[in-house]
């Protein structure tokens, strides 16, 4: 595939996502039910595209995490707070972590296993 063919699928992946954005917003101001129903069949579609079971399994139970905390966030803003509340988390406590073990490994400070940051607080007590 040649960078004008390439560029062409670009632009019509884009303008696919854009009105797909738009009809879910639609959906969302017109009928939150539906677009609920909508949001879950997406996930559930992305969930199964993924080959691994243990990843699938692992992908539910943190979308379930998420869905239950949102649920009882209460308003836009609370919610909004808590996504980035999740997002810093996640990054300072998963993937700079592992990005970190990564990192050693690839440059052999150390064996991944032996990062004293590979136990969870749960698991540490």
């Amino acid at each position: 595939m040649n960078r004008s063919e390439w560029q062409e699928g670009r632009e019509k992946r884009e303008a696919a996502a854009l009105e797909n954005h738009r009809r879910l917003h639609r959906l969302f101001m017109e009928d939150r039910l539906a677009f609920e129903r909508e949001r879950k069949r997406a996930i559930d579609d992305l969930i199964n595209s993924v080959e691994e079971e243990g990843q699938r399994e692992r992908l539910r139970e943190q979308q379930a995490l998420w869905d239950k905390r949102m649920k009882h966030a209460g308003s836009p803003h609370n919610r909004f707070v808590l996504a980035q509340t999740f997002f810093w988390d996640h990054l300072l406590n998963n993937w700079l972590p592992a990005v970190r073990r990564l990192n050693e490994v690839a440059n052999g400070v150390k064996p991944i296993m032996d990062h004293p940051e590979d136990t969870s607080p749960k698991d540490a007590s």
